[in-house]
C-alpha cells in the first residue's frame, strides 16, 4: 500500500476530478477497520491488507451511504475505486467530508441531554427505513453471515461462541415486523458534531444492515458510554425490551468476529500491525468470561 501524497493523488484523480497531483494527505483513523485520509477536501477511505472488517469492499460502504441520503446527515458517495490496480494498490472510496468534528465521551461534560436527544432523533429516523424482509428473516440472514465469518476466520474453533451461536439461534424472535435499516455500529464515537447536540454527520457506515431496530439500540448500551437510547421519547419508536435483551447478546456475539478477523490477518501475514494480535487475544479471552450465559 502505497500512501505517499503522490499515489494518493494519482488514484484518486482517475476516479474524482479536482484533486492536485500533490495533494494535502493527513491520516484520520485510529481503528482497525480501514485508513481513512483527508485527500484535500474529500475523504478516502482505503481498504487494508488485513483488518477487524475482512473481505473489505469499498462498493459495500456507498451502497449503504447512497441508500441513507437525504434521511439523515452522512457523507456523500463521490466516487469507488473497487479494483486493488492503482498507485494506492488497494480499492478505496472517495466521499465528502461532514461538518464538524468526532469527540470522545469524555470531552463532552456539559449538556450530555442535547447529544442523546439528538443521536436517538436521528436513529429514529434511520429506522424509518423499513426493508423488503421481516425480523425475523433479517436474524436468520445475519446469524448465518456471522457464522461464515467465524468458520472463515477463527484460527481455532472456540466452544464458548458456538454455544452462543446456537442459543441465538434457538431463541431468535420470532417477529413478523418488516426489518429496518440499521447502522450496525451506531454510538458516539461515530458522529461527528458541530455545536451541542447538533449533529454534523453519522459515519463509517460499512456494518450497515436491514435488521431489528434493537440492535441499534442494544448497540448504544454496549458501546456509546453515556450517549444511549433509553425510552421512545426522541427515538420516536416503541422499544420492545424482550427483544432488546436478545438483541445486546446478539450484537456482542457478532462483535466477537472482529477479533478472529484481526488476529487472522496477522497470522496470515497481511498485516504486520501488532495490535491486530493484541484486539485478537483480548477478544478469545472476553469470550470465555462474556458468553457463559450460552452454556447455563
Amino acid at each position: 500500500m502505497d500512501l505517499s501524497p503522490a499515489a494518493v493523488g494519482r488514484a484518486v484523480s482517475e476516479v474524482f476530478d479536482g484533486i492536485d497531483a500533490l495533494p494535502q494527505v493527513e491520516r484520520l483513523d485510529r481503528g482497525f477497520s480501514w485508513v481513512t485520509l483527508r485527500v484535500d477536501d474529500v475523504i478516502v477511505r482505503v481498504a487494508p491488507l488485513g483488518g477487524t472488517l475482512d473481505p473489505y469492499d469499498p462498493q459495500v460502504e456507498a451502497t449503504n451511504l447512497r441508500r441513507v441520503e437525504g434521511i439523515v446527515p452522512a457523507p456523500r458517495v463521490l466516487a469507488v475505486q473497487s479494483e486493488a490496480d492503482n498507485s494506492i494498490g488497494r480499492p478505496f472510496g472517495v466521499h465528502t467530508r461532514v461538518p464538524g468534528r468526532v469527540l470522545r465521551l469524555t470531552e463532552v461534560t456539559e449538556r450530555q441531554s442535547e447529544y442523546i436527544a439528538t443521536a436517538a432523533q436521528a436513529l429514529g429516523s434511520l429506522h424509518r427505513l423499513t426493508a423488503p424482509i421481516s425480523v425475523t428473516e433479517a436474524y436468520d440472514a445475519e446469524l448465518d453471515r456471522t457464522e461464515a465469518a467465524y468458520r472463515r476466520a477463527a484460527p481455532d474453533r472456540h466452544p464458548e461462541f458456538e454455544a452462543a451461536l446456537a442459543w441465538l439461534r434457538a431463541n431468535r424472535p420470532d417477529c413478523d415486523e418488516s426489518a429496518v435499516w440499521c447502522h450496525g455500529d451506531f454510538r458516539f464515537a461515530n458522529m461527528s458534531w458541530t455545536g451541542p447536540g447538533e449533529l454534523g454527520g453519522i459515519l463509517d457506515w460499512e456494518r450497515a444492515w436491514a435488521g431489528d431496530p434493537m440492535c441499534d439500540v442494544a448497540f448504544t448500551h454496549r458501546f456509546s458510554g453515556w450517549c444511549t437510547v433509553e425510552d421512545s421519547a426522541d427515538y420516536g419508536h416503541p422499544i420492545d425490551q424482550e427483544r432488546l435483551a436478545y438483541a445486546a447478546r446478539f450484537e456482542r456475539v457478532r462483535s466477537f468476529t472482529a477479533s478472529m478477523r484481526a488476529i487472522r490477518a496477522w497470522l496470515d501475514g497481511r498485516s504486520n500491525d501488532p495490535r491486530l494480535l493484541t484486539i485478537g487475544r483480548r477478544g478469545e479471552q472476553a469470550m470465555k468470561t462474556e458468553l457463559d450465559w450460552a452454556a447455563g
